[in-house]
């Protein structure tokens, strides 16, 4: 409920006050507190993705994230389909994903994400007169929401797989850019943190040397 009220709010924002109302919107967000600064796999799980009459179908968004995942530089991170976790997971546990419901699917998947990537991906896409397409990544171990990234189509975007290949590829961007920014500020805060070690320890050493002169 708390992210159909925001989706509907940035539309109505973004429709009647936006400067750039004939261009498409786009935000990424770092969760505080919150790193993706080692993630070297994504899993993708099941897109949250309502079917509607001359919009693609969900076999087809699922294709696109799938074929879009694919061109990501494996120097970046890696894409695992829902489909080889699916299929992996059936064949250990004997529960097939596609079958057992979508809460209970769920679930078995959140159990398991963790033995195949570091961190998993939740597609959400909102249909309308200016669709939303939501990204959300959460750390594989712990669940917890790590980054999120959202586009609110132009008006005059058509809701087609070359749209929405468009847009899964600038995700896949934005986060390989926030991934690479956080390694980079992960590096300066431990050399940061290596050089105060560095200057305390030399100046313990300088008071145990003049403490020892003093003693003598």
């Amino acid at each position: 409920m708390k992210k159909i009220v925001q989706v509907l709010l940035l539309v109505l924002v973004m429709t009647m006050f936006g400067p750039s109302a004939l261009a498409y919107w786009e935000e990424g967000a770092e969760q505080e507190g919150k790193s993706v600064a080692d993630v070297k796999t994504l899993a993708i799980s099941a897109p949250l993705y309502v079917e509607k009459k001359g919009y693609p179908t969900l076999e087809e968004y699922i294709n696109v994230l799938n074929t879009r995942g694919a061109k990501v530089s494996p120097k970046k991170y890696t894409v695992v389909p829902y489909d080889v976790i699916a299929q992996d997971i059936l064949q250990k546990t004997g529960k097939d994903l596609y079958t057992i419901g979508r809460i209970p699917a769920a679930r078995v998947f959140k159990n398991h994400v963790a033995e195949y990537a570091d961190a998993y991906l939740v597609p959400t896409v909102t249909m309308g007169r200016r669709t939303v397409l939501f990204f959300e990544v959460y750390n594989a171990e712990t669940h917890e929401l790590a980054y999120t990234y959202q586009i609110i189509l132009a008006p005059d975007d058509l809701d087609t797989v070359g749209t929405y290949s468009d847009m899964i590829s600038l995700f896949y961007d934005e986060f390989a850019a926030t991934v690479e920014k956080q390694k980079n500020e992960k590096k300066d805060a431990e050399k940061a943190a290596r050089k105060e070690r560095e200057k305390a320890e030399r100046k313990a050493q300088k008071e145990r040397e003049i403490a020892e002169h003093a003693g003598k």
